[in-house]
């Protein structure tokens, strides 16, 4: 199967058949028991909307290992919201469900505070399943299997865990994500912020709540509310923008924070991809979704300093692994967070662009 199908006469049906044989379908052991009607408590996600909460389910397996589910919403204000005419779950909300997994079961299994800080480290995130992801009339269920590694400190006392987890929609295989996380305690947090930043920390409240928007369709987004970027600049190998902190969306900033969260960081680097595949490689925007990536974080990112997001290359993917092989024209962008002259996060976010909607057997409208 060569590219020159994707780029000529594709049709849905055969990138579906090549698809399906590349990702098959599994049952991960034990979710058939998982509720996905019911909420969990918020108060362990660190949520304070329900509207913000997916999490429906989780029980412990093992020492090591449990189960969680979650719902995703048919219809939503940030993760539904949007141009692309896929038809696929939105991967920073499959993200988010991973997260909210990750930090229920640190409170709930692995004896973490409830007032502790988490520092995120690292993540990635595989989804050579998401182009044939079922569609259905429901809400889908999504079952992960969460396994825990590189555990640090006793009971009470957890200073470091590594979450990996499997997730399925509908019985359907999507792929993975990791999350590595470190613990601070609450009582020498705020201490250990402004030793690392030299200076108090600024009120939330006071985070100005203004900035340039780029045109919605160029990230692939509809409402400006949820464009995260500002002041692009595109060069021969990449692109640059700035980091519009959206403040005033409450499901990027459900509660206050004291820096920006990774999960926005996650979407100003889509936004960013996105734009330049279109700009550099003529890639539609709303046939093109991130499909995976891996970052690593440095210091946090600070809500009072401007912030530059950096498409440093870009260039087709190069790994030969289940994700090149599932996925239509791959390719990779080499990303970095800049603030106050360091960089702050880098990694690499994967992308795929398809000319066929393969999951419901039909050519995507033009």
């Amino acid at each position: 199967m060569t590219r020159d199908v994707y780029a000529g006469n594709a049709i849905a049906e055969v990138l579906e058949v090549f698809m399906e044989s590349k990702v098959p379908r599994i049952g991960l052991s034990g979710t058939e028991t998982l509720e996905f009607t019911r909420t969990v408590d918020r108060s362990l996600l660190h949520r304070w909307a329900l509207s913000e909460v997916f999490l429906t389910d989780a029980r412990r397996v093992s020492e090591s290992t449990y189960l969680a589910a979650a719902q995703l919403p048919p219809s939503h204000t940030y993760y539904t919201e949007g141009c692309s005419r896929l038809g696929v779950p939105d991967p920073l909300l499959l993200l988010e469900c991973c997260r909210q997994a990750e930090t229920y079961g640190g409170h709930a299994f692995f004896g973490v505070p409830r007032d502790s800080k988490f520092l995120l480290r690292s993540w990635s995130m595989s989804l050579p399943g998401l182009l044939t992801a079922p569609v259905t009339d429901r809400p889908g269920e999504l079952a992960m299997r969460v396994r825990t590694t590189n555990r640090r400190g006793a009971a009470g006392d957890v200073r470091r865990l590594t979450y990996e987890v499997e997730m399925e929609l509908s019985r359907h295989r999507l792929g993975t994500v990791r999350i590595d996380v470190g613990y601070i305690p609450g009582e020498v947090y705020a201490m250990v912020r402004e030793r690392g930043r030299g200076r108090p920390l600024t009120p939330f409240a006071d985070v100005p709540r203004t900035g340039s928007r780029l045109a919605p369709s160029l990230v692939g987004r509809t409402d400006p509310a949820n464009v995260v970027l500002g002041d692009v600049r595109t060069g021969p190998d990449g692109a640059s923008a700035s980091l519009r902190v959206p403040v005033d969306n409450r499901s990027m900033f459900d509660h206050a924070q004291d820096h920006v969260p990774g999960m926005v960081m996650m979407e100003a680097a889509r936004q960013l991809c996105l734009f330049t595949a279109s700009e550099l490689h003529g890639a539609s925007t709303p046939r093109t979704t991130v499909a995976g990536f891996d970052f690593s974080f440095t210091r946090y990112a600070e809500l009072d300093s401007p912030t530059t997001v950096h498409v440093r290359k870009s260039e087709p993917y190069a790994h030969v692994d289940e994700l090149g092989a599932a996925l239509p024209e791959p390719r990779t962008f080499h990303v970095e967070f800049e603030q106050d002259g360091e960089v702050i996060a880098s990694g690499r976010t994967h992308t795929t662009t398809s000319r066929a909607y393969a999951a419901a057997g039909r050519e995507v409208p033009a």
